[in-house]
């Protein structure tokens, strides 16, 4: 059988104030045709869904119209992510499996639907059963007891997740057969993972990391969402992670994007074949004076024939600190630069710290810093009271 792994979309995700919808629409269309001509069984999107807890009915939109594309091609399945609203997609979830699409946005005993059997191919040949294991992301905070987290070290925090996660992953794995192709599904950290760029700092840390022995050798695929760089992890089976199908944020810039098409047989190694991506615009970062840019006007690698097709800009400038640089260098490459930092070699003002683009948490830890705080009870309460903020407004 064959198997689409997607993973990351973050529908809703903007650049700077910029939004990337038509961006996501070409890409998700992208993924659609991509399954159509490798005829493949099923369809695996491993959580992010969308960029915020709250989507914008424009995002929803998106993402539930590419759901019906999917659907129309093979089965398919989905898990929440971190960025996810388990709730929201929950309520939706009996919508989507009239539509031939499987929902799971929370963890589930196997019984329970953590764990179901599909059956795919049978024309013009046996048909061959696809044993599927789900695992939405995991809070530390719904997996760590609270008075734990106020009172425990954060490396026991940390130890008692991956434990945890352990376990679970164990359990949702233990009836992998060797005569069913095994597929596990995830949204998480697996140690050994490198991240991609654009993704929530906070749930990177160790507090959330899962140790790759958690997946079994009896897995025949680990479809792994979470990390924007799309990679292999080490480990006992084929553990991957396909990556987000657009460039999200700057740190994503040199990535190339695809999605993973998999032969699965039972009993035999996982062979992926990567299919590159090539909707949405690229980001790029720009170094040098005004003049240097003014050479690049007529390049079309930076300006591109069409829109959809010019890049997302970050100029380095190397110039003099003036009023109006920043308006100068967006008259001459267009509104697709997004920012503008200048550098120079006279003295420097001491910069004004900026909040956006930063975490709670590292905002935080800056606060305790610069007041010479050191209680590592009073970081894991916040974190915890941020959790509790996030998971009210679900």
């Amino acid at each position: 059988m064959k198997l689409l792994h997607t993973s990351d979309w973050h529908v809703g995700k903007a650049i700077r104030g910029h939004s990337r919808a038509d961006e996501h629409r070409a890409v998700l269309a992208e993924i659609v045709a991509v399954a159509d001509p490798e005829a493949v069984d099923l369809i695996v999107v491993a959580g992010d869904l969308f960029e915020t807890a709250a989507p914008t009915p424009e995002s929803e939109a998106i993402v539930y119209e590419t759901f019906l594309g999917l659907a129309k091609i093979a089965p398919v399945v989905a898990i929440s992510g971190n960025h996810d609203n388990p709730r929201r997609l929950l309520a939706v979830a009996p919508l989507l499996q009239l539509g031939n699409v499987t929902m799971v946005t929370e963890p589930l005993a196997p019984a329970a639907g953590g764990v179901f059997d599909l059956k795919v191919g049978g024309v013009g040949g046996p048909a061959t059963t696809v044993r599927i294991a789900l695992l939405p992301f995991v809070s530390q905070r719904g997996i760590v007891r609270a008075d734990e987290l106020m009172s425990d070290a954060a490396f026991q925090n940390a130890q008692r997740y991956a434990e945890r996660m352990f376990r679970i992953v164990g359990a949702l794995s233990e009836s992998f057969s060797p005569e069913t192709v095994n597929v596990f599904v995830g949204h998480a950290f697996v140690q050994g993972g490198a991240a991609g760029g654009g993704e929530r700092l906070a749930h990177l840390a160790e507090e959330y990391s899962v140790p790759t022995t958690a997946f079994p050798a009896t897995a025949t695929y680990v479809a792994l969402g979470h990390l924007h760089r799309a990679q292999v992890v080490r480990g006992a089976s084929a553990i991957h992670y396909c990556g987000s199908p657009l460039q999200l944020d700057f740190g994503e810039e040199a990535q190339i994007k695809q999605v993973n098409v998999v032969q699965l047989e039972p009993g035999l190694p996982a062979k992926v074949h990567a299919v590159q991506l090539q909707a949405g615009r690229q980001l790029r970062t720009l170094v040098g004076s005004l003049a240097d840019l003014a050479g690049l006007v007529n390049d079309p690698v930076v300006t591109g024939s069409e829109e959809i097709s010019r890049p997302w800009l970050r100029v380095r400038l190397q110039e003099q600190p003036r009023a109006g640089l920043a308006d100068e260098v967006r008259g001459l490459l267009g509104a697709g630069v997004v920012d503008v930092v200048i550098e120079h070699d006279g003295p420097t003002p001491k910069p004004r710290r900026r909040r956006d683009g930063r975490s709670p948490q590292e905002l935080f830890a800056e606060f305790l810093a610069e007041r010479s705080i050191e209680d590592p009870r009073l970081q894991r309460g916040f974190r915890q009271l941020l959790e509790d903020v996030e998971a009210g407004s679900q």
